[in-house]
């Protein structure tokens, strides 16, 4: 009887080990693909909300933009309403800026939600010195012209911003790079929409700082300009036997002060749209239609009572 003594050879343990280093090799490095890409996911997404939600807050209070216009002879620099932008797209310290007034301005709780204020948003140069600080500064509406902005304490919306571009589009849908309601070309108008672009730094694998994606938004801005007085409001007599859109309105003053508060601003605000002076012309407007819609859900109201 013989005894085998078979076993590896040193040949076949070297290649054993050879393929179990390759594999390894191969694991390893899938791993460590897997782990910069979980970095990459892991990291930008997050600096995308972040963009995502400072359009969401500017949009909340441009939405709220409103501009009521001079009445004819009045001074000026008595007139508190307005809307400013500025491009400063050569500026390496600063980008875009823009200052209106809104009647939707973000308020901490408990704060008062009637009451007017005067909007800025402006980048600036980042403390930590990468990239630049979105500011929003609030203030209560003044009783004359304030268009310069005096930094006291404002909020801090976002940093190491690396884009904040902002471009206006007029009624005739033409594009300009900033607006002034108070000067002589877009004297007492508002832009029918603005388009805002922001881009955070990001920081990638390697903790190189680079440029995010850019994210767009075009907000409109629905209350568009009014005078509180109509330049051509017709006399009741024009409307026959039948009631002024203003005499129906007072009217019903008191269950409309009654009414929700969203509800309330909402007639006021479809009230200055309306062209239409009586409360039944042969042809109404979409505004006037709009407003007996809102009044309708006014408890007590009676649109019988306004023919």
């Amino acid at each position: 009887m013989t005894r085998s003594n078979a076993g590896f050879t040193l040949l076949e343990i070297l290649v054993a080990v050879c393929i179990m280093a390759m594999v390894l090799t191969f694991a390893f490095e899938a791993y460590q693909g897997i782990e910069r890409s979980y970095q990459r996911v892991g990291h930008s997404p997050s600096r995308d909300r972040a963009a995502r939600i400072v359009l969401d807050r500017l949009e909340r209070e441009l939405v709220g933009t409103i501009l009521i216009q001079r009445e004819d002879g009045t001074d000026p620099l008595l007139q508190p309403y307005f809307f400013w932008g500025e491009s400063k797209p050569y500026a390496e310290d600063e980008t875009d800026s823009f200052r209106f007034v809104t009647r939707t301005p973000i308020r901490p709780p408990g704060g008062s939600d009637n009451s007017l204020e005067v909007v800025t948003y402006a980048a600036v140069p980042s403390e930590d010195g990468h990239g630049l600080a979105l500011l929003r500064q609030a203030e209560p509406l003044s009783q004359q012209l304030m268009k310069e902005v005096k930094w006291q304490s404002p909020d801090l919306v976002a940093d190491h911003v690396a884009t904040f571009l902002a471009r206006y589009h007029s009624d005739q849908q033409q594009a300009t790079e900033g607006w002034d309601s108070t000067g002589a070309e877009q004297l007492d108008q508002l832009p029918a929409s603005i388009v805002v672009t922001i881009s955070l730094w990001e920081t990638d694998e390697s903790g190189k700082q680079t440029e995010g994606p850019e994210f767009s938004r075009t907000i409109d801005l629905p209350v568009r300009p009014f005078k509180l007085t109509a330049d051509n409001a017709q006399k009741k007599a024009d409307c026959g036997e039948g009631m002024t859109v203003q005499d129906c309105i007072q009217q019903f003053s008191a269950q409309i002060e009654q009414a929700s508060p969203s509800l309330a601003t909402a007639i006021k605000d479809a009230q200055a749209q309306v062209q239409d002076t009586c409360w039944s012309p042969e042809q109404p407007s979409a505004g006037l239609q709009r407003l007996k819609v809102l009044l309708g859900g006014v408890p007590g109201f009676d649109a019988g009572e306004c023919r």
